[in-house]
């Protein structure tokens, strides 16, 4: 912010190192004009408010200069001292700028960044005097999205007079061939570029009111310090109820982030912040507990909340750290929980209005069933299957230990695996297909075609709601007990659910009949834009009345929709159809059979198939051996090969039963208690092409599959 007549000084913005990213992201501004750009660290922003400073008055001929903080922390929930206001206009960070700068010859102006603060405490604008405020409604409401509003102190509101952008609404007069417009008088006017968002404006009415109706009457001129205690008391509470649990060995279950200990309302907000850690000390990741929280329907905020400056404080990470992540492929808002088994964010329990103290025991109960009672889950396992020492010479290296003249070979979760005989006998025993996206299962009996984007007729078709985004089981539990069936005598494919009259939609979409039945759209899975074909209102009705969803679509993948598997530059990219990752998901029922022998939960009675069912995959194996498929490197089934891409990741999907879509906590915590917290389960495949290069693209059930271990094709 800089005066009209002064060249010399432009001013200088400071802001707090744990202001939240919208607030940093103002220093590209400040950069733009020519300001001085500060950041100030949480511990030297505390100490220096508290130096008392002389009061000045105001400059003539030096620039202006703003300070920003959060009244609260974004992060953590700590509450900054709002009583230094004048404080700070009166110079009291002088002192501390003079490290970056010359000299100091601004007017000081304090933006409050209120957003969080104002969700569950009272702001007296009356006694406390920032010259800007900021809030979000979001935050306060949860609804609706986007919308917030902007403070402006009238004697502050002169320095905003150079805004130079306008937009409709904002002028009282405009020449398009001639450099002349006239803003609006009134000052909110001149600012309000465009259409206002009044729907979700007039949505506010609603929201207030609502929330008087919560508040008994007798405390309404009060309100907000109510919900403030009421919030304060909920964390508090689940602080002491964490604060001693601890494993079986005596270990701290919990990490906290915090700033205040829940002594002084003043000085923290409803809000907690943590890590778990396991019993061997190692941390769990936060996305493996935002899939178990989302099964008991507990809604949390994992990452670092847009407060980089907090997170990288509270987790101890240097600047080359943060760097050094970023190069390892994490990303702001990823899944990327742990880099060297140290965490990349934390998890955050916000408090609103409408929580009880009923919810804070679900949640701790929720930890206790599924993090702190469990057994350890970094351990190293033991396959008891064995290979005769001679054989050590083929594998070049690779062996990580020798164990009573046996060869095991470590993998990334730290698990024991050896190889097995040369007589292991490994056959294609199933092979299924999911023509609907997140829907049932078609089961292959004898054999079905590859195509160019995975099995024919796997995934072509989806479902979408009203804003064109793809509904998954995650959301619509009942979608598994859509069951599709593809008969190709007919031509159709068979739509089934309990209790309705089937319907059947044709295979072959031609020009005419997305004419007459359908017509050409675009839609959105896992962030890419998909071209695709609408089949129609009669099996719109229908699935939406399945899934009890009103305005429900099914859409078709166009034939000449290209999207492809995300790959590096010099690699071929495979076509994908609409699965998530890959074309093909290969499970293993050694592996399935391991892992229920693992779970120990009572409540949990899936037989064999059942449990495979869970995991959705296109390829059932069967072999001796468990676990092994984490190794291979491509497969051969029959005559065609097929490339592995990875392992695949695993969210709380799996914890769906496929036959009732009833939720469980199984088989997702033994997954993570035995990986080591690493939600990872079967192998993604894409098609490479025939051994022999014929032009068969059948692929049978009970062929002979050969798999290779690594680039040196060795195989077994």
């Amino acid at each position: 912010m800089k005066n009209e007549d002064d060249d010399l000084n432009c001013g200088s913005f400071v802001y707090l190192e744990d202001n939240h990213t919208s607030v940093v992201g103002l220093r590209e501004l400040a950069v733009d004009k020519d300001a001085e750009v500060v950041h100030i660290a949480h511990e030297d922003f505390l100490n220096v408010i508290n130096t008392k400073a002389k009061q000045t008055s105001k400059y003539t001929n030096g620039g202006n200069s703003l300070v920003a903080y959060p009244a609260q922390s974004n992060f953590n929930g700590f509450k900054y001292p709002l009583n230094c206001i004048e404080n700070i206009k009166n110079g009291c960070l002088n002192n501390h700028l003079k490290k970056h700068l010359c000299e100091i010859n601004s007017d000081w102006y304090v933006l409050l960044d209120a957003a969080a603060y104002v969700a569950t405490s009272k702001l007296d604008l009356a006694k406390v005097q920032p010259d800007f405020v900021s809030l979000s409604f979001y935050k306060i409401f949860g609804f609706p999205t986007g919308l917030g509003a902007l403070l402006v102190k009238k004697s502050s509101e002169n320095v905003l007079s150079q805004k130079r952008y306008f937009g409709g609404g904002t002028v009282d007069a405009l020449l398009s061939n001639e450099h002349y417009h006239i803003k609006r008088e009134i000052f909110h006017e001149r600012f309000e570029d465009g259409s206002l968002s009044f729907l979700s404006i007039i949505s506010l009415k609603q929201c207030l009111d609502t929330m008087y109706r919560i508040i008994p009457r007798i405390i309404h001129d009060d309100i907000m310090e109510t919900i403030s205690y009421h919030t304060f008391y909920l964390a508090k509470d689940l602080y002491c109820q964490l604060l001693d649990l601890r494993h079986r060995n005596g270990t701290k279950a919990i990490k906290f982030y915090l700033d205040s200990d829940f002594s002084d309302i003043t000085k923290q907000g409803g809000v907690l912040t943590f890590n778990l850690v396991r019993e061997d000390g190692t941390y769990i990741g936060f996305s493996e507990f935002q899939h178990m929280a989302d099964l008991f329907n507990i809604s949390v905020r994992t990452g670092c909340f847009c407060n980089s400056g907090s997170c990288q404080r509270h987790l101890h990470m240097s600047n080359k750290d943060m760097k050094d992540m970023y190069n390892a492929g994490h990303r702001c808002g990823d899944e990327v929980d742990l880099i060297n088994e140290k965490p990349t964010g934390a998890i955050r329990i916000s408090f609103g209005y409408y929580n009880t103290f009923e919810d804070v025991d679900k949640f701790v109960n929720m930890i206790c069933r599924c993090f702190v009672n469990a057994k350890a889950r970094k351990q190293k396992r033991i396959i008891n299957h064995f290979v005769e020492t001679p054989k050590i010479k083929h594998y070049n290296g690779n062996v990580n230990k020798i164990i009573n003249e046996q060869i095991y070979f470590k993998n990334v979760d730290d698990v024991l695996i050896n190889i097995p005989p040369m007589s292991t006998k490994i056959i294609l025993k199933e092979i299924c297909i999911f023509p609907i996206k997140s829907c049932g299962a078609f089961k292959i009996l004898s054999g079905w075609n590859i195509g160019p984007k995975g099995f024919e007729y796997d995934r072509e078709w989806m479902i979408v709601k009203d804003n064109g985004v793809c509904l998954t089981q995650k959301q619509n539990t009942r979608m598994c007990m859509i069951r599709p069936q593809i008969d190709l005598k007919q031509k159709v494919m068979i739509l089934n659910f309990p209790g309705k009259t089937p319907i059947s939609i044709p295979l072959e979409n031609s020009i005419n009949e997305v004419q007459k039945n359908g017509s050409l759209c675009h839609s959105k899975v896992c962030t890419d834009m998909i071209k695709g074909i609408d089949c129609g209102d009669e099996v719109a009705d229908w699935i939406s009345e399945a899934l009890e969803v009103s305005f429900l679509r099914l859409i078709r993948q166009s034939s000449n929709d290209n999207r492809s598997l995300k790959k590096k530059k010099d690699e071929d990219k495979k076509l994908l159809s609409l699965s998530n990752q890959a074309q093909y998901l290969l499970i293993n029922k050694a592996t399935v059979k391991w892992l229920s022998e693992k779970i120990k939960d009572p409540l949990f009675t899936d037989d064999l198939n059942h449990l495979t069912d869970r995991f959705r995959g296109n390829l059932i194996i069967e072999m001796e051996q468990e676990l092994l498929e984490r190794e291979w490197h491509s497969v051969i089934i029959g005559n065609h090969e097929f490339k592995v891409e990875g392992q695949c990741p695993r969210c709380q999907m799996v914890c769906i039963d496929q036959q009732t879509g009833e939720k469980t906590v199984e088989p997702l915590r033994t997954i993570a208690e035995q990986f080591g917290g690493k939600l990872r389960f079967g192998i993604y495949l894409s098609y490479v092409g025939t051994v022999n290069k014929s032009d068969d693209r059948t692929l049978k059930t009970y062929s002979p599959i050969k798999a290779i271990l690594n680039d040196d094709n060795i195989s077994r």
